[in-house]
């Protein structure tokens, strides 16, 4: 038996679909497709998080980028400054290795919404001569894995 997908959820393997505690035989399985739906109110939230993300970085460049101009011009404009401008400086450098962290997780933060989406995924088939969802997956990175893991146990079974 040859196992093409699994995940706590769902397994494909060469003979069958696990989904949940169900399980369908391939050889019962007479089509199979897939269909987009409108996005439900989770995922217009994490599409509105995505923003919020989005947004956070920009306004963290800015002001980054405003704070460097300042020190320069304050050093720039009186050479007596240097003694003031040190301890903002080292505020800075200090925000700046603390910010590394903060932009990392923001940033992954980011890439996974986008993975996910923001629509939701069904997978239905002709199941013993009736029309039955599968699943209903909001994961697009993980609806793509399981769809195409069906597709080619199907494949390999005709």
């Amino acid at each position: 038996m040859i196992v093409y997908y699994r995940d706590p959820a769902v397994e494909v393997t060469s003979t069958a679909i696990h989904i949940h505690d169900r399980v369908f035989r391939l050889e019962d399985l007479e089509y199979v497709w897939h269909r987009e739906i409108t996005a439900d109110p989770r995922s217009m939230r994490r599409l509105a998080g995505r923003g919020a993300l989005n947004a956070g970085v920009v306004v963290g460049a800015v002001l980054a980028l405003l704070g460097l101009i300042y020190l320069i011009a304050a050093t720039v404009g009186d050479p007596g400054a240097a003694g003031r401008v040190l301890v903002p400086l080292a505020v800075v450098v200090l925000l700046v290795g603390l910010a590394g962290p903060a932009l990392e997780w923001t940033l992954h933060r980011l890439d996974h919404s986008y993975d996910q989406g923001i629509s939701m995924h069904e997978i239905w088939a002709v199941w013993r001569g009736r029309e039955l969802l599968l699943l209903r997956v909001a994961d697009e990175s993980r609806f793509g894995r399981i769809y195409r893991s069906i597709q080619r146990a199907l494949e390999q079974h005709r």
